[in-house]
């Protein structure tokens, strides 16, 4: 909690940077493949192993709705009912494998960008994260690692938009490239960003988002793009 506390204190100071452009990489399945498991003991006794992100949203959406629990990220609401959630694995970066396809284009950095990893694992996760970005020949101190542990990502977006406002009213932020494997939080993002009736009086005219979707197929790994 630290650690993040401490990154978004770091990214509301640079509120006046000259940049124009943020990338946002996910880490899990979109920079690196890890054998990282969450393991799940419900109530009842039933226990499950989730070995891949889609695996966790399928259950969490369906141990949701068997709760009548609404919300985007319903892990703490089940906690409270009792289920056990283990995401031990996630504080560390098990086994990983990099996914160079993506990693290609977080190595190159330009002055007017400034480059993001937005990780839906928990605060305690980003240093081990850092210590990755390092081993793969990244320069850590070129990217701000930021743990959302479980908030709409979009909503986390649309905040940094909201905190780079310039004199004209408008925010500095022209483009934001979001590079993520799992389409629900694409369509949470594509949704707050793109959507935002709040956003809308504040987005430069010009203003960009371009979602690079990782795809995992039977040959690796390509990518896909689309935005607003």
């Amino acid at each position: 909690m630290k650690l993040l506390l401490e990154n978004w204190r770091k990214f509301i100071n640079e509120e006046y940077e000259p940049i124009t452009t943020l990338r946002i990489f996910d880490f899990d399945e979109t920079i690196a493949h890890t054998r990282s498991e969450i393991r799940v003991k419900a109530p009842n006794g039933s226990e499950a192993t989730l070995g891949s992100q889609k695996e966790f949203e399928d259950y969490m959406k369906d141990a949701a709705a068997k709760e009548g629990i609404e919300a985007f990220d319903a892990v703490l609401e089940l906690q409270e009912l009792g289920y056990q959630i283990d995401f031990s694995d996630f504080s560390i970066v098990k086994e990983p494998e990099e996914i160079t396809i993506v990693t290609d284009i977080l190595k190159s950095f330009s002055e007017d960008s400034k480059t993001y990893i937005m990780t839906a694992r928990r605060g305690n996760s980003i240093g081990p994260i850092i210590d990755y970005l390092e081993d793969i020949g990244i320069d850590s101190t070129q990217v701000r690692v930021m743990a959302t542990q479980g908030k709409s990502k979009g909503d986390v977006i649309a905040t940094m938009i909201k905190q780079k406002i310039m004199d004209d009213g408008k925010s500095n932020i022209h483009r934001i490239e979001y590079y993520e494997d799992s389409q629900k939080n694409i369509d949470d993002v594509f949704d707050k960003v793109c959507n935002n009736e709040l956003l809308r009086e504040i987005k430069p005219e010009d203003f960009e988002l371009v979602v690079i979707k990782v795809i995992k197929n039977d040959s690796g790994y390509k990518l896909d793009s689309f935005g607003c």
